[in-house]
């Protein structure tokens, strides 16, 4: 209980304030303020104006001490109690019905969450951020999230139930480029005359003023058309002359006009439909970083994979934490060094002087953190900031009022970091005969590759790793290109990965002009 007199006021929430009628009370009771006074401290508090709060702190005080003869510091511990509520403090009626709606989602994410989390990302849709943000949560909680499909995709995001387990399709009208209307008209056609075929069916069912050229790319290049078999990239490349071919085949319909195949019967025409996707030219299939940049652009996330997917195992050995819960282990302006892409650059100015500097968002593969890059550093590495680059950030750590903030102050290209970040790396085999053909495979990459990063090899017999005697001229040069391939060897029991030490980021200046800003 804050104090005795207060003890009926906070009796039915067990000695906690909660309600924000509760606060105006406590100055009553506490301060003899009006009930008028009362809602004036209410919004002060709620607004968190500096001056006007200093203003009422005084007159809490002296009417504590005038009223009940509390003394100062009682009364300062008092007021800074209510302060502090006023941060998540609601009045009673909200409270009750946040509380209710708490429960039940609670419920239904626990129990239901993959009908729950479906729900929620309909719910926001056509809002990019909310649902970057919910997928992620999606990831987190291990809800996969499937590409959008033609003949598997609802306008809205739809749960999919298989035995125990469970994923999310993504929604056709959540697509940047097609929206509700053209998903009606795709999901309209499938249920009157079945499942897509092929692509070429696609086309030619669907009218081409609601599914039009800018749908069908924007399904092309997220996944809708996969599991028709034939890749993305070879999609676009023929889709100008399939468009060609379905408007001609459109317009001899509509003219009386058929063809030999027509006549010949129902079966023997449709297979003829499908006979322009065999037309079309093979090209060199779509690679994974091309198709991420467009699901990123048109989804707003990573659907096939991550980026990042390439350094698994390298992020994290380099990265200071790896979940946005480690970071109140660290104190106010400590370093950190952090591994991922970068997206939604904005370039923002100073109030005082108009200096330039900028916020983004650096993805890992599991989180994505909110950064800031102040006006000095900015001035320096400003230039090196760019939407989709694969970055190493190395900054500092800010906890001010409760809150945690990243301010980035050097960024370099991650690629050309990795070399001089991994100091040693300890393959773990398996004492088969496939040790041998990773050793070898090692070696051809020493000898192709040599560099500063040591090389260990152990083994895992009967749960216990044995480390060998390696020679120290055992070295190579580290890229995600060599390490993915190594790693995937059948040999390999795991790895182990030792980073240098983070070298300290010494600016207070920068910090001292965060201060001042705040």
């Amino acid at each position: 209980i804050p104090h005795p007199l207060l003890k009926e006021l906070v009796e039915e929430t067990y000695g906690v304030l909660v309600y924000q009628e509760q606060v105006m009370q406590a100055a009553q009771i506490i301060a003899g303020y009006t009930l008028g006074g009362a809602d004036i401290l209410r919004r002060a508090m709620g607004k968190k104006i500096k001056s006007v709060m200093d203003a009422q702190k005084d007159v809490f005080i002296k009417g504590a001490k005038e009223t009940n003869g509390i003394a100062r510091r009682t009364a300062e511990d008092i007021f800074a109690l209510l302060e502090t509520f006023a941060e998540y403090g609601f009045n009673k009626s909200h409270s009750a019905a946040y509380a209710m709606l708490s429960y039940r989602t609670a419920y239904l994410k626990a129990n239901y969450p993959v009908e729950f989390m479906a729900a929620v990302l309909t719910a926001d849709q056509g809002n990019a951020d909310k649902i970057s943000h919910n997928l992620a949560e999606c990831n987190a909680m291990n809800v996969p999230v499937l590409s959008p499909d033609v003949n598997e995709s609802g306008a809205d995001f739809t749960p999919v139930i298989e035995k125990d387990e469970g994923s999310i399709r993504f929604g056709m009208a959540s697509i940047k480029g097609v929206g509700e209307g053209a998903a009606q008209v795709i999901i309209a056609e499938r249920a009157a005359d079945g499942a897509y075929e092929s692509f070429t069916d696609f086309i030619v069912r669907n009218d081409d003023k609601a599914v039009n050229r800018r749908v069908i790319e924007a399904l092309i290049k997220t996944g809708g058309f996969d599991s028709l078999g034939e890749d993305r990239a070879t999609l676009l490349d023929g889709l100008e002359s399939t468009l060609a071919e379905a408007e001609s085949a459109r317009r001899d319909r509509e003219g009386g006009q058929g063809n030999l195949f027509d006549m010949l019967g129902d079966e023997v025409g449709v297979a003829d439909e499908d006979k322009p996707s065999n037309n079309r030219r093979s090209v060199e299939p779509m690679g994974m970083t091309e198709k991420l940049s467009y699901e990123k652009e048109l989804l707003g996330f990573y659907i096939s994979g991550h980026p990042m997917d390439a350094y698994a195992g390298i992020d994290a050995a380099i990265d200071s934490f790896h979940h946005p819960d480690e970071l109140v282990n660290f104190d106010d302006r400590s370093s950190f060094r952090l591994s991922g892409i970068i997206s939604n650059l904005a370039i923002k100015y100073t109030r005082k002087d108009s200096k330039q500097m900028a916020v983004f968002n650096l993805a890992t593969r599991t989180h994505s953190y909110e950064m800031i890059m102040f006006p000095d550093p900015y001035a320096k590495e400003g230039a090196r900031l760019e939407d989709g680059k694969l970055a190493l950030i190395h900054g500092l750590i800010g906890r001010r009022n409760g809150e945690m903030s990243l301010a980035a102050h050097n960024i370099f290209d991650l690629e050309i970091s990795i070399p001089k970040l991994i100091s040693r790396i300890n393959f773990i085999l398996h004492p088969n005969d496939k040790a041998a053909e990773f050793i070898e495979l090692l070696r051809e990459t020493i000898d192709d590759q040599y560099g500063e990063t040591c090389v260990n090899i152990s083994f895992l017999v009967e749960e216990q790793i044995i480390e060998t005697q390696t020679a120290q001229s055992l070295t190579f040069t580290i890229t995600q290109t060599n390490f993915k391939k190594l790693r995937r060897h059948p040999a390999l029991a795991g790895v182990r990965i030792e980073a240098v030490d983070l070298k300290p980021v010494n600016d207070r200046r920068l910090w001292k002009k965060r201060q001042r800003s705040g």
